[in-house]
């Protein structure tokens, strides 16, 4: 009854370390995939003068082609998947699962932290953006 006891112990101090480790395992992938975007964006607005049109939903944009990784028309980690909104110059993931715990590792990663400020932020009824300055 005393192991029982205490391996249900250990198990309840394991189970959120891993949820913790997870989180931060989910925001690294995200945020590596948008600081990709973002090179991917930059590197298209230096060669062409401007952003390429907007596109659907794990759409390549028109002209993107070889600058954009595969992760881009894949689903995320998180689910959802990103589009490109063209002239507002964002980088939407949407239809995710993400929480905003999540979110908040990628925004501090990314920006300042906080999803309602800066290039980083939550938009309501649609997911999360980061614009592409």
């Amino acid at each position: 009854m005393i192991v029982v006891v205490i391996i249900g112990l250990l198990a309840a101090m394991a189970i959120p370390a891993f949820q913790r480790s997870q989180q931060r395992s989910q925001a690294a992938r995200l945020t590596n995939d948008f600081r990709q975007f973002d090179s991917a964006f930059q590197r298209y607005l230096m060669e062409n003068g401007q952003g390429p049109p907007a596109a659907g939903v794990g759409v390549v944009p028109t002209g993107m082609t070889g600058y954009l990784p595969v992760a881009f028309t894949q689903t995320s980690p998180l689910g959802g998947n990103y589009q490109w909104s063209g002239p507002s110059s964002y980088v939407v993931l949407r239809n995710s699962n993400a929480t905003d715990a999540v979110m908040t590792l990628v925004d501090t990663a990314l920006d300042d932290g906080d999803l309602t400020t800066g290039d980083f932020r939550k938009v309501v009824g649609v997911g999360y953006g980061y614009h592409i300055q």
